[in-house]
């Protein structure tokens, strides 16, 4: 049977485990992993994953780090340029460790997720940018690294229900419309136009954000 506690424990584990391996690069936790520790101060029980954004010129040395630690190892299946992840197995679970690597442009007031959840790297439309006015500075803390505006980062991600959860995929949908997250409800289609409907196959949600 399926122990999402036991889950939810090893992927504590793993992110206190991976995150010295991170000294001295520019990261931190992103996406679930962040929405979980902010909400209910743990990485969130039925996740599988840990999610880490890492700048891009720091990820041959964080391949490097991470191989030294044999217990992790490289799902290649699913990784590219900008997406590389790691599995760990315990006693039948499978967790996994997500490196999404942004590329930070100097000249742009926001940070550029290429791969995210949609997994398009190629496409200009599903970058996903952040704004860095609540990224940077890094906040460094004693286990590990957050956004300098944590609670800003899960408004912008997750909407102004983000302190409510919510089932990925059976109460929402996440989507990106013009490079921002947005998440789509069940049931109401909102004011999404005819266009945009085709192109992420959308029925049966409604906008939130």
């Amino acid at each position: 049977m399926f122990d999402k506690n036991k889950l939810q424990e090893l992927n504590f584990q793993n992110l206190i485990s991976v995150s010295p391996l991170l000294k001295n690069i520019e990261y931190f936790i992103f996406y679930g992993t962040l929405l979980g520790i902010i909400r209910e101060n743990n990485v969130i029980k039925g996740d599988d994953d840990i999610d880490f954004l890492v700048n891009h010129k720091f990820k041959k040395t964080l391949l490097r780090r991470m191989k030294l630690d044999k217990s992790f190892k490289v799902n290649k299946k699913v990784c590219n340029e900008y997406f590389v992840q790691f599995i760990k197995k315990y006693k039948g679970l499978r967790t996994f460790v997500d490196f999404y690597f942004y590329v930070n442009n100097p000249k742009k007031n926001f940070i550029i997720d290429k791969h995210n959840w949609i997994g398009n790297i190629n496409d200009k439309r599903f970058a996903l940018h952040f704004p860095k006015k609540f990224i940077f500075p890094i906040k460094k803390g004693k286990k590990f690294n957050m956004p300098k505006n944590p609670k800003a980062a899960c408004k912008y991600i997750y909407g102004e229900t983000w302190s409510k959860p919510l089932k990925k995929n059976t109460n929402y949908r996440p989507e990106i419309i013009k490079n921002k997250p947005v998440l789509i409800r069940r049931s109401y289609l909102g004011s999404l136009t005819r266009e945009v409907k085709e192109i992420f196959n959308i029925s049966r949600f409604k906008k939130v954000i």
